[in-house]
């Protein structure tokens, strides 16, 4: 029996683009941030492991619709 990864991928996906967001943001306002650009590269890493658990806990379900 596998996890359901449901959970924790939509968490990290949001939380991804939150931060995102806000970096976005703080360098729209010219603050300086160190490490943007290399932040901006893990959370687009985080949002593909976050869609990548979503797509494998959806995929594991067996096919039983939700009711």
């Amino acid at each position: 029996m596998t996890p359901d990864l449901t959970f924790p991928g939509m968490v990290l996906i949001s939380s991804s683009i939150i931060v995102g967001g806000i970096l976005i943001g703080a360098l729209t306002f010219a603050i300086d941030v160190p490490y943007a650009s290399c932040t901006m590269v893990v959370l687009a890493a985080l949002i593909v492991l976050g869609a990548t658990m979503l797509v494998l806990s959806t995929r594991n379900q067996g096919g039983v619709p939700s009711r």
